[in-house]
């Protein structure tokens, strides 16, 4: 298995280097102009390399699986969408290139760098793939590689097994009723202060996440009916992201759009975390 590793990543990667010559198109539009070889390693066990393209090492997607999974998988590739689909034997994984997140098994994964298409092959962050099969990553600054620890590996559950139900179907809600227009970050970032007032030490906002949403007096969404619409497809998303422990607003416990609110309690006992398309997030 190591062999083949050392294999398929070695011949993967020196083609993507070999194509890499001029600047190329990232999913966020901007360029990139380099790239460097990083060395993948188990124990003392070379496996092949990765490549380091701004400042993220990636391998390639659909090779990485299916040694991973130990079988062939069956691929599609959507021209018009840009999107990726692989499947195998209780594995179902799916990417669109331009979003900021991958779907497997059900689960979503936050890829706040993208993915690349290069030359048909995709390459996403190893970080974020190794999660799929329990991998633990460690990145080597001596020598400029990566660690992989394969001792507990496993496929992770699946999103029917790792979700509440009851806390995705409010947190999708209040994400869309109160961000629906944002971007995934922002959508995050909402999910976010709904989480971090859950796990308030000295409990102030609700033993659940229904219990947080409807507090009284905390989201205008409750009050205006908004929080009982059919969230969206990406709010649905953050939500989940959510729930896999993905943060974009650090501890904050409160947010507000100044240009539709405007609050100078807020302003004047909390502080400002950070700000996202149309919303401030205090903490």
């Amino acid at each position: 298995m190591r062999r083949l590793y050392k294999r398929l990543f070695c011949l993967c990667c020196s083609a993507v280097l070999a194509i890499i010559l001029l600047p190329l198109p990232t999913a966020a539009g901007s360029q990139v102009l380099s790239c460097t070889e990083i060395p993948l390693y188990s124990g003392s066990d070379y496996l092949g390399c990765g490549l380091l393209l701004d400042g993220v090492t990636y391998v390639p997607l659909l090779t990485f699986a299916q040694r991973m999974l130990g079988q062939s998988c069956a691929t599609e590739w959507d021209q018009e969408s840009r999107a990726v689909r692989i499947s195998a034997d209780g594995f179902e994984l799916s990417l669109c290139l331009g979003q900021r997140y991958m779907t497997v098994n059900g689960r979503c994964l936050y890829l706040e760098e993208g993915a690349y298409n290069i030359n048909g092959t995709i390459l996403v962050p190893i970080r974020e793939l190794a999660k799929v099969f329990s991998l633990g990553v460690e990145w080597i600054d001596a020598d400029w590689s990566v660690l992989l620890d394969d001792s507990r590996q496993a496929l992770f559950a699946p999103g029917e097994e790792f979700y509440n139900a009851d806390d995705l179907y409010w947190l999708s809600r209040v994400i869309f009723s109160e961000a629906g227009t944002q971007p995934m970050a922002g959508m995050i970032g909402v999910g976010n202060v709904v989480l971090n007032r859950l796990h308030d030490e000295y409990g102030r906002f609700g033993s659940s996440v229904a219990e947080v949403v409807f507090q009284p007096g905390q989201f205008d969404v409750v009050n205006n009916g908004t929080i009982y619409n059919l969230p969206s497809e990406d709010a649905l998303v953050a939500a989940k992201l959510c729930l896999e422990g993905y943060n974009t607003v650090g501890d904050s416990k409160w947010f507000l759009n100044p240009s539709i609110g405007i609050s100078t309690w807020m302003w004047t006992h909390k502080t400002l975390h950070c700000s996202i398309a149309d919303h401030e997030f205090y903490s």
